[in-house]
């Protein structure tokens, strides 16, 4: 059985009404998971107040907090799924790259802020730490401004998507660390 896909990530946008425009949106995702990371037992109500202390989503309309809660039980499942089907809530690729770009960065931006939000990351495995560190890089990473003569859109499509992926494998590790081993799984 496949990981449930979140709610379309357009459509969300346009059902808070202005509230959250496609940036806020990742950032709110990259938040929930971070929560998750730390706190797998947070609920869809830890995550929205999570939100409104950030200023995100404060003032949602019945129709975005019922999707925001539809993407708090989808993750919740992509996150315990075997078959590894989490995937970042971020614009589809019919969208300017640079949007993405932009998207991604909060994305990072809103995973560490969840993650914080359970406390010091200070006992992290040195593998963790460093992907912590590219993430915070990432976090801040803009578009490069390039002439047209400089700017290869198959390159940058490439690029972003294998930065995407390792965003992906990094939350999954950190959700594995932080979860630490079941109580029917050997420790090596």
């Amino acid at each position: 059985m496949s990981a449930p896909a979140l709610p379309d990530f357009e459509t969300t946008i346009r059902l808070g009404q202005g509230e959250l425009d496609a940036a806020e949106l990742a950032e709110c995702h990259g938040l929930l998971t971070g929560l998750l990371c730390r706190e797998p037992a947070s609920t869809a109500s830890d995550f929205k107040f999570q939100l409104s202390a950030m200023k995100l989503a404060v003032n949602s309309s019945a129709e975005l907090d019922s999707a925001l809660t539809e993407a708090h039980a989808c993750t919740v499942r992509q996150l315990q799924d075997e078959e590894f089907g989490f995937v970042l809530w971020l614009p589809d690729d019919d969208e300017p790259l640079e949007e993405r770009i932009i998207a991604l960065g909060r994305w990072c931006s809103g995973f560490l802020a969840g993650l914080v939000c359970g406390g010091q990351l200070d006992a992290l495995s040195p593998e963790a730490a460093e992907a912590i560190q590219d993430l915070q890089q990432i976090a801040q990473a803009e578009m490069t401004a390039q002439g047209p003569e400089e700017s290869d859109g198959e390159e940058d499509e490439m690029a972003f998507t294998e930065i995407v992926e390792y965003v992906r494998v990094v939350a999954l590790m950190m959700h594995e660390d932080f979860r630490g081993p079941g109580q029917h799984e050997a420790i090596h």
